[in-house]
């Protein structure tokens, strides 16, 4: 069956999928590297939680494991 994740936890992990964007794009301008690197780190963990997101409300992900 599939469920919807609530409103919250979608907005919130947009909002920081933005953030690690943008502070990627700030060190990368900056030429700090450890900040553009940190900064892509979470942009990547939060898009996969979007995409676990995702599948989970489509019943795409196996619940066995």
């Amino acid at each position: 069956m599939a469920t919807n994740p609530p409103p919250a936890k979608k907005i919130l992990g947009t909002v920081v999928f933005l953030v690690g964007l943008v502070g990627a794009g700030v060190g990368i301008y900056t030429l700090d590297v450890v900040a553009a690197v940190v900064w892509l780190v979470v942009a990547t963990l939060s898009g996969f939680y979007l995409l676990k997101l995702r599948a989970d409300s489509r019943s795409r992900l196996d619940s066995s494991t």
